[in-house]
């Protein structure tokens, strides 16, 4: 197999769909979870030497190709110091994507609905306060007519609705939708509040006009700033409108929920040939299952115990794409109040399977490990 380098706050999930597409993952995180070492080279960098930690990790991993997952969109600065081929989009559209005044402006000259944003203090309507710096919604909050630095936040109108995602894959300009999840944000049953992404479950379907709409969406930001490789579009449905709220130029959480249904690989292959991924109209299995994915975070700090349901992840039997555990820390590991412990996944006929299903994982955790 061929070595790929993955970057990333967290890599496990990037490293599953590495594998899935032919390659041997080699990973830096801040996690290095046992399930990840299963399949991967492992180098785990401490918190206080994240992001610039990552560029030292690498100093001996093989000369291969490199992705990067979340946070590392924030980091152009550091993306651009890499010096390995890059599966995935450059410094240069970083800087220009992850502005949230430039892709607005984008999508709202091809005639996209977006949420107006502001870059001073408003003193009416219903708004978010954001940091430009952004990932999985951690630091975002309701605004409250506060004073604040438009050089690190800046202001989004509030969007009622459904929390949805797309990905993308952009090729040569033009993106393809592979698939829409609903969003778990903010989950009081994972222990997760405010705007803390907490979870994917899909693929669901967009049909007619509001399929078009994804559609335009997609290649609007793909032929605007020369997208290349997977991205996902973070949006509010609103009576059946997508209004876009993060743009998110990389391998992004909810691709492996997609992936498990229709059991292929959205990163591009060792031998560069254009990946497994099917479009949206031919997403769904035979089966017609659906998944769901879910983070449970900490209630209180505690040490990960040895023992659980998630051991059978572990097993070098088991099937990548049927485990119903990952990102599974090394017992006696120290996890704080507050931080991601494990991923748990469900399968379904429908959305309110999955979600059933997770909802009965997490509780069982949760009894099991603070009463």
């Amino acid at each position: 197999m061929t070595d790929l380098i993955i970057l990333g706050a967290s890599t496990r999930a990037a490293a599953t769909s590495a594998w899935r597409a032919g390659w041997k993952p080699w990973c830096v995180d801040l996690f290095a979870d046992a399930d990840l070492e299963r399949i991967a080279t492992v180098r785990k960098v401490a918190p206080e030497k994240y992001p610039e930690g990552l560029l030292d990790a690498i100093m001996d991993a093989p000369q291969a190709p490199l992705i990067y997952t979340g946070a590392l969109e924030n980091r152009p600065d550091l993306i651009a110091r890499i010096d390995r081929p890059l599966l995935g989009n450059p410094a240069d559209v970083l800087r220009a994507i992850r502005s949230p005044e430039r892709w607005t402006q984008c999508l709202r000259e091809r005639g996209v609905p977006c949420p107006q944003i502001a870059n001073e203090p408003v003193n009416s309507g219903d708004w978010l306060l954001k940091p430009r710096k952004s990932a999985a919604g951690i630091g975002i909050r309701a605004y409250d007519g506060q004073a604040f630095n438009a050089r690190t936040h800046f202001l989004q109108q509030r969007i009622d609705g459904e929390p949805c995602s797309a990905v993308f894959l952009a090729t040569n300009g033009e993106a393809t939708l592979l698939g829409v999840t609903q969003q778990l944000i903010g989950t009081r049953w994972l222990n997760a509040d405010g705007f803390q992404y907490a979870g994917s479950i899909g693929p669901i379907f967009p049909m007619g006009d509001v399929l078009t709409r994804w559609r335009e969406l997609g290649a609007a930001l793909a032929a605007t700033f020369q997208l290349r490789g997977l991205f996902g579009v973070d949006v509010v449905m609103r009576h059946g409108i997508p209004w876009p709220v993060e743009i998110n130029p990389r391998y992004t959480a909810s691709v492996e929920v997609i992936e498990r249904c229709w059991r292929g690989a959205a990163i591009e292959p060792p031998d560069g040939k254009p990946p497994l991924a099917r479009n949206i109209e031919r997403l769904v299995s035979d089966t017609g299952i659906l998944w769901g994915k879910a983070i449970v975070f900490a209630r209180q700090t505690f040490f990960f115990p040895g023992n659980g349901p998630w051991l059978d992840a572990l097993k070098d039997s088991a099937d990548l794409d049927e485990t119903e555990y990952a990102d599974i820390p090394h017992a006696g590991e120290m996890i704080e109040q507050g931080k991601p412990v494990l991923t748990i996944f469900a399968s379904g006929k429908s959305i309110e399977d999955c979600r059933r299903g997770l909802q009965e994982k997490a509780q069982d955790l949760d009894r099991r490990w603070w009463g």
